[in-house]
């Protein structure tokens, strides 16, 4: 061990007495000082070592835990967008399912209304299916369904028609609707083309002894007795070359192939509407007559 001097602090051999420096006499406790700091110092330095390797565990600690995180953030990222972009699906066709089966009751009722006799409630019942849901090809089925036995209640309601007018005139027994050969596809149910505001009609049916019924979307009905006969007249119409236009059609000159009169009920009036061949190669029937900035009625095969 080496003893430092008191005065100059000079390190000197363990046996010297004096400092070889200043000549002060040294002490045995000046060497127990030495020892005393030395084992202080060390202390301090194992302290201090310790402390430093706590913090690097630490931070490699953090370091690895921060990486983990970013390596599942994706995968939750991804399985959160797969559920996402799954759902609409899910829901539009729980939606469709839900409206099948909502037209299915409405159909069951106008049927059991049909077999009942009551042509008239059950073509009301039948008028509460939306003309759009029909155009659809996933209600094909439904579409199928409406025409059949909205023909049905056209034909019974224009035998009792016929029957009324018969035993109230009997001239008019023989009398013709005029829907046979070439002119029978002109017997068919048609759309309202583009309602402008506060028009309300809906649907169009004309079966082949000349039944009409018209149904519109505030649940009102009006029925009557259609001829038809073979003319080339010009006539206003719609352009119908989209099926639900948002915005107002232009208006085009026509020449029609038909002209069908309709008579209707309840001192109805007299309706003459022109029938054509449009270039989406589907029927339509024109009144000819402008409304506000449009025409008044024009109809379309589905």
């Amino acid at each position: 061990m080496l003893k430092i001097c008191q005065n100059c602090h000079a390190e000197n051999d363990t046996n010297a007495q004096f400092c070889h420096a200043c000549g002060e006499r040294l002490t045995d406790t000046t060497t127990m000082s030495r020892v005393t700091t030395s084992n202080t110092q060390r202390k301090n330095t194992s302290f201090v070592v310790i402390v430093v390797l706590l913090i690097a565990v630490i931070a490699i600690g953090l370091f690895l835990l921060f990486n983990l995180f970013q390596t599942k953030t994706p995968e939750i990222a991804t399985n959160h967008s797969t559920i996402t972009s799954t759902s609409p699906a899910s829901t539009t066709a729980t939606s469709s399912n839900d409206e099948l089966s909502q037209y299915d009751e409405i159909i069951a009722e106008a049927k059991k209304l049909n077999v009942d006799g009551k042509y008239k409630d059950s073509e009301l019942k039948l008028a509460s299916i939306p003309v759009s849901a029909l155009a659809k090809l996933e209600f094909s089925s439904i579409k199928e369904a409406v025409e059949k036995l909205s023909a049905s209640n056209n034909e019974n309601i224009q035998a009792e028609n016929k029957k009324t007018t018969t035993q109230n005139n009997p001239s008019s027994a023989n009398a013709s609707s005029g829907f046979t050969g070439d002119l029978a596809k002109w017997a068919n149910t048609y759309m309202f083309y583009y309602s402008q505001q506060s028009q309300k009609q809906s649907r169009l049916t004309i079966s082949a002894n000349g039944s009409v019924t018209q149904s519109n979307y505030d649940g009102t009905q009006y029925f009557g007795t259609a001829t038809i006969e073979a003319a080339s007249e010009s006539a206003l119409s719609y352009n119908t070359d989209e099926l639900y236009p948002i915005d107002l059609p232009s208006k085009k000159e026509i020449t029609s192939n038909v002209r069908i009169t309709v008579q209707w009920d309840n001192q109805g009036g007299t309706q003459v509407f022109y029938g054509y061949l449009s270039y989406s190669s589907r029927l339509a029937l024109t009144d000819g007559i402008t409304k506000n900035s449009g025409m008044n009625e024009v109809w379309i095969t589905y």
